[in-house]
């Protein structure tokens, strides 16, 4: 029974150091503050501090301010890394805007003898000198037919004439045969006669 009892007991020791230990300790300077007024002596209306644990609150908040400030001077070195390669993006960003502007309104244009012209304009340019180069070219093929066909009726009225005029030069020669004949048989009858 005893040994039981020592058994419980130590069992319920050691849950409660261990619950102790599970806890955390708050070593912070506000803590060690309330800690050492907590732990000293009071003499009227004066608190009396031992001097080794002034000298080890002195030292921790000595060593908590260094730490402090080296955290403060690698922030402070990160913001300005930080911020110099915000600026480095930022001048990246810009200089990336300008170029994708001028490939922009490339691509939004077209380059006709040196001159820059809208994909728009340059489209109506261009089917305005189609239509012109279609109305030239259909008057030219008027043209062309209009002058063949005058051409053709010239020929023909040509070819007209000129059978006229041989006819009308057979005709005469006829003509001329049969009035020399008629004259020579007139000159055989007087010289006959």
């Amino acid at each position: 029974m005893k040994s039981t009892i020592t058994l419980l007991i130590a069992a319920f020791f050691t849950a409660t150091s261990f619950s102790q230990e599970t806890t955390p300790l708050q070593n912070t300077v506000d803590s060690q503050f309330r800690t050492l007024y907590k732990n000293s002596n009071s003499w009227q209306e004066y608190k009396v501090v031992k001097k080794s644990a002034y000298r080890l609150l002195h030292t921790n908040v000595l060593d908590s301010v260094k730490n402090f400030n080296t955290q403060i001077k690698n922030k402070n070195t990160l913001i300005k890394s930080q911020k110099s390669t915000i600026d480095t993006l930022e001048k990246n960003n810009k200089e990336t805007n300008t170029k994708l502007t001028t490939a922009i309104s490339k691509a939004n244009s077209i380059g006709l003898f040196g001159i820059q012209l809208a994909k728009g304009t340059y489209s109506l340019i261009l089917l305005g000198i189609i239509l012109l180069l279609i109305a030239a070219l259909s008057l030219f093929i008027y043209k062309f037919k209009n002058s063949s066909v005058l051409t053709t009726e010239a020929k023909s009225n040509l070819e007209d004439i000129e059978n006229e005029y041989k006819l009308s030069r057979k005709k005469s020669l006829e003509r001329e045969q049969k009035l020399r004949r008629e004259l020579q048989d007139e000159r055989n009858k007087n010289n006959g006669n």
